[in-house]
């Protein structure tokens, strides 16, 4: 290519090839003189002039006489900018490309010697002023990123991306597709410098900008952002690549990844059966199962995706959860993982922070969001205001913002990093996006601490961590222990304690449980060392004694005055609903660090700016040393002060304020039993029964109507007391309101110790894995004369379950009710056995698409000896040809009711069981409403009455007309039995009023309908 010196002749040039620029600009020269205009070549003056003129023609000869007026550093500019847009006008190329600019060409944009973190950098500092640059070809960019797959899987849908494309043309749809562009990482930023570099019409843009790296200015500030983003990384491994290990020797720890499993993150779904009286953790317990499908779950990259291409700060993530459910080790792992080179994490952020609003508390006095981060992370002092002003690429974690006491002020929020304000105002900015713009904020808190999310005027992601499933559990057994066959005994005897295995769905319990049981698993066979743990209870008094016993057992026993403080301050804390406490708090309720080593165990210290705060390790361990606290020796100068407090604790157990009691109540049961008592006494505990006598008043008072109180008689553990207990239960209201697993389990336990023949128990198997509920409820369903299930989820596995119960113990039942239960053909032989291995004499399967195989299964090997007296098949999709197994039926037991109700039984299948049916057979009532049958239906009933002692027959809905009429009174002749005969709606007329008479006449007739 020859390349023509521009110092010389440029307004020559404009003059020699007027006429080909008039012809190549004619039909838009708009773009060219806004370039001139944006590039300074014209001013308002003149662009108001050439503006002024009428046709394009005219525009453009008065734009080209401006510029030749301005003189040769104009015309050449002009040549840069027709040489610039000469893909936009093909015309131009015939002969711009001998005058393209010899610095354009001397300075090449050689993008491959710069790096893709410095690229990344230059997008994120020089992004407004791209913007500003770019937006006449926004949707051409957006195109071309699109070809480049640039952009996110958000873009996938062509609508989507058109609409996004149709922005109108401002420097702010630019910013977003910029930052779309970021969020891709550094090698997605890479791939676009390089698109906008072999771009004409942005080359010269790039060059600009690249220019701006080899600043000192922009070098100092990159080297500064390496330095503290190293030196952050470093801190953040250092603090959070460990942690506790209960396991180990005193202050032993192992490394984060040897205990962290991942948890379960579902899309939050605000009030899901919701039931506000419920204790925090029961409530999440029971919903467990529900939130845990798979449609739901998120991984946890997935929480930071974009989920709105038109919003800048809707990627903020609000994760929710119960206690000790995993939310603050998500955060840490957030943390460790970005510090450790995480790729997606440190593709989506340059830097990560971490604040726990448990140690702002101590902030009183004004202060900055600076000034917190600095506090917090010193190493960030030289990039501090540009971080927090140009937020995009950074993550703040906001830990336990239910912890915070500050309240949050919506009304008056911070605007600026170095504005002072309260803490509240502070973080309310925060999570308004008024400061930190284009940051991601990520909150974690309980699900009881959400209410700040109405005053939020913008899009949050909200998420809810439900704990661990069947495999997460399995998974941290296998890393607790580092021993397969170890983890795989423990999960089995878990596997058969729904009340232990339900809780496990939480971290914090899971770590309690691995730490529990393990010793009891240490043989190869198998086989458990000693009885294991099979109450909450239980399982916490042995966690106590594992610590006791290795980490100042007898310091705690040798002062009883220590442990009766920190027992006397969790009960105050379960009473005023506070898990941090003070110094001030342990000096007022004598709590002393005089057993230091175990207190680290079960009471943890957290110490900010020298404020010191402690908590007990779980709030389910708090609630067990409450419940703890009414068992230990007291001076007999408190004694009624303390019986006033237990008179508190059982004062309203339905009211929704009292829920914080629910888990106390059951320890306080579960400390009279025998085991936890005699773990304690190993360490020299010894308990008192002072709240034996108000514990089971209570317990009587309530049991019909607080379901909370059969979890406390499972803790309890006192068959002689259960005895007492369920003389007089109604199941009714308390089937309706079991709710979990471990309701189940309780009920199941009450019915099963006590051991009582029982009338009648209408079952509710939920919504929620009704197959596991029925495997937990079947063994005691043989207590039960009458069972019923009326639309419940029971299905061909449920009835398997229940027939296997039944058949394997000795049962009282007499009649069961499986109404619209969803069972099929296949429960045929089940339902046999059923029949077969109990006193069953009413069975009633309305609503079930049993259909002719079904009930061929069921007839097929009925014991003649069976006590069926009792069938109901309403609308059971039966045809004819079900008719030889009812005959069957009939014939080979006492059957004396059959309900066929809605059945295409028909003529031809009536006429069958008419000839199938032996004589004397012992059916007294036949309802056959809507069955199709016609006129013909007359002579099979005849024979079907004559061969039975037939009481009660229903014809309703059937064209039986008068011929059929007339043919069914002929059989009713002295000694008829016949007493009642519905005909409603029966297609019968005028003609049919003498039948009816003489049929009225009959004696033993009594009523006919």
């Amino acid at each position: 290519m020859s390349v023509v010196n521009l110092t010389n002749g440029a307004v020559d040039k404009l003059v020699q090839h007027r006429t080909d620029l008039r012809i190549a600009l004619l039909h838009d020269p708009k773009p060219v003189v806004d370039e001139a205009i944006s590039r300074k070549l014209l001013n308002r003056e003149d662009c108001d002039r050439i503006n002024s003129e009428s046709t394009n023609a005219n525009v453009i000869r008065e734009c080209l006489n401006t510029v030749e007026g301005k003189g040769e550093d104009c015309a050449k500019s002009f040549l840069k900018i027709l040489h610039d847009l000469r893909g936009r006008y093909p015309p131009l190329r015939s002969w711009i490309e001998d005058y393209a600019d010899t610095s354009v060409l001397e300075a090449q944009i050689n993008l491959q010697d710069f790096s893709n973190v410095q690229l990344l950098f230059l997008l994120r500092m020089e992004k407004s002023s791209l913007a500003k640059r770019l937006w006449k070809d926004f949707p051409r960019l957006c195109e071309e990123a699109r070809k480049a797959s640039l952009l996110p899987q958000c873009f996938a849908a062509t609508e989507v991306f058109n609409n996004f494309t149709k922005m109108k043309n401002s420097n702010s749809c630019v910013d977003c597709l910029l930052n779309v562009i970021l969020e891709g990482g550094v090698e997605n930023v890479s791939s676009f410098w390089w698109m906008l570099k072999n771009d004409e019409s942005t080359r010269d843009v790039v060059r600009q900008t690249i220019d701006k790296l080899q600043d000192s200015k922009m070098e100092k500030m990159l080297q500064a952002y390496g330095d503290a983003q190293d030196a952050l990384k470093k801190e953040l491994r250092k603090n959070f690549g460990t942690i506790k290990d209960y396991n180990a020797p005193p202050c032993g720890r192992t490394k984060f990844e040897h205990r962290f499993v991942e948890p379960v993150i579902v899309k939050w779904k605000p009030g899901i059966d919701d039931v506000p009286e419920e204790h925090e953790m029961i409530k999440l317990c029971r919903e467990h199962r529900l939130k845990n499908i798979a449609d739901d779950r998120l991984t946890r990259d997935a929480i930071f995706e974009r989920q709105d291409l038109f919003v800048d700060c809707e990627n903020d993530v609000v994760v929710c959860g119960a206690p000790g459910v995993g939310k603050t080790i998500f955060s840490q792992k957030l943390v460790y993982d970005w510090a450790s080179g995480d790729c997606t994490l440190n593709k989506r952020f340059d830097f990560v922070l971490l604040l726990k609003c448990r140690n702002l508390n101590h902030i009183c006095s004004l202060t900055t969001l600076r000034d917190i981060v600095l506090n917090e992370f010193p190493c960030l002092e030289e990039v501090v205001d540009d971080l927090l002003k140009n937020g995009f690429r950074l993550l703040m974690i906001l830990d336990a913002l239910d912890e915070m006491k500050h309240p949050l002020d919506f009304d008056n929020v911070c605007r600026s990093p170095r504005q002072p304000h309260d803490l509240g105002g502070i973080v309310a900015g925060l999570l308004n996006d008024t400061l930190l713009k284009g940051g991601t904020v990520l909150v974690t808190t309980r699900i009881v601490g959400l209410e700040w999310m109405n005053h939020v005027d913008h899009h949050l992601h909200a998420v809810e961590i439900v704990g661990f499933s069947e495999k997460e559990t399995r998974q941290f057994f296998e890393k607790f222990y580092n021993n397969e066959e170890i983890a795989k005994q423990v999960f089995h005897h878990l596997s058969a304690n729904d009340v232990l295995s339900s809780l496990c769905f939480n971290p914090t319990f899971c770590w309690i449980t691995a730490t529990c049981l393990g010793k009891y698993f240490t043989h190869n066979d198998g086989k458990m060392s000693d009885v294991a743990p099979k109450t909450m209870t239980e399982l916490f008094s042995q966690y106590i004694l594992l610590h006791l016993e290795h980490h100042g057992g007898k310091t705690v026993s040798s002062s009883p005055d220590t442990l009766l403080g920190l027992c006397q301050l969790a009960f105050h804390g379960v009473k005023e609903k506070k898990i941090l406490f003070t110094a001030e708090d342990l000096s007022e309720h004598g709590v002393t660090e005089t057993c230091q080593t175990f207190f680290s165990e079960v009471f943890l210290r957290s110490e900010v700016q020298c404020i010191c705060h402690y908590e007990f390790f779980h709030q389910t361990v708090q609630e067990y040393f409450a419940a703890l606290y009414f068992f230990l020796p007291q001076p007999n100068n408190v004694q009624g002060f303390m019986e006033n407090r237990l008179n508190s604790v059982f004062e309203k157990p339905g009211d929704k304020d009292d829920n914080r009691y629910h888990i106390f109540q059951r320890f306080l049961s579960g400390l009279l039993a025998e085991k936890p008592r005699h773990s304690l006494k190993r360490c020299s505990i010894s308990l008192t029964n002072t709240p034996k006598v108000k514990v089971h008043s209570w317990l009587k008072q309530h049991k019909l109507k607080d379901l909370n109180c059969f979890h406390c008689v499972y803790e309890l553990q006192d068959t002689n007391f259960v005895n007492s207990l369920m003389e007089d239960v109604d199941l009714g209201e308390l089937t309706e309101r079991m709710t979990s697993p471990m309701d189940c389990t309780v009920l199941v336990y009450a019915l099963q110790t006590s051991n009582k023949q029982m009338n009648s128990w209408q079952v509710n198997l939920g919504l929620n894995d009704p197959s596991q509920r029925m495997r937990i409820l079947a063994p005691a369903f043989p207590l039960f004369e009458k069972l019923q299930f009326r639309r419940q989820i029971v299905g061909d596995d449920g009835m398997k379950i229940m027939v296997d119960a039944l058949a394997n113990k000795p049962n009282h039942l007499r009649e069961m009710t499986l109404e619209n239960c969803q069972l099929s053909a296949i429960s045929g032989p089940a339902l046999r056995n059923l029949i077969n291995n109990s006193h069953l004499e009413v069975l009633e399967l309305r609503l079930n698409s049993i259909r002719d195989e079904g009930l061929e299964g069921l007839a097929d090997g009925l014991m003649p000896e069976a006590k069926l007296r009792n069938l109901q098949l309403l609308d059971c999709d039966l045809s004819a040809n079900s008719v030889p197994a009812l005959t069957s039926i009939i014939n080979h037991s006492n059957l004396e009711v059959l309900d066929l109700i809605c059945n295409d039984v028909g003529d031809e299948g009536l006429e069958m069981l008419a000839n199938g049916l032996k004589p004397h057979a012992k059916l007294r009532e036949l309802r056959l409403f809507r069955c199709n049958l016609s006129a013909n239906a007359g002579p099979p009933l005849k024979k079907i009455m004559k061969k039975s002692n037939l009481e009660i027959l229903h014809l309703d809905e059937n064209r039986i007309g008068d011929q059929g009429l007339g043919s069914l009174a002929e059989s009713l002749v002295p000694p008829e039995t016949l007493k009642e005969l519905r005909l409603d709606y029966c297609s019968l007329t005028d003609e049919a009023l003498p039948i009816l008479f003489r049929i009225s006449c009959v004696p033993s007739i009594k009523q006919i309908m």
